[in-house]
């Protein structure tokens, strides 16, 4: 049974994650703000995207889902 505000956020709140290469290593950036929505964090990581970045989705429980094919250069 869930709570009053599963049903304002059905698919709960979202959060862009940024890849980049430093060197040998590639680092996450998880410091983005939460979104109100899926729908509102696949149009912002669409947006960075188009201008190079390598980005993935965070779910509010944690789990990360990677959007970009490949490495970062």
């Amino acid at each position: 049974m869930g709570n009053r505000l599963d049903k304002l956020r059905p698919d709960g709140m979202w959060k862009l994650v940024f890849y980049e290469r430093n060197g040998m290593r590639i680092t996450m950036d998880k410091t983005a703000p939460w979104l109100p929505s899926r729908a509102a964090a696949q149009s912002w990581a669409e947006f960075y995207i188009r201008q190079g970045y390598h980005v993935g989705l965070q779910a509010q429980d944690g789990k990360i889902e990677k959007l970009c094919e490949g490495l970062p250069g």
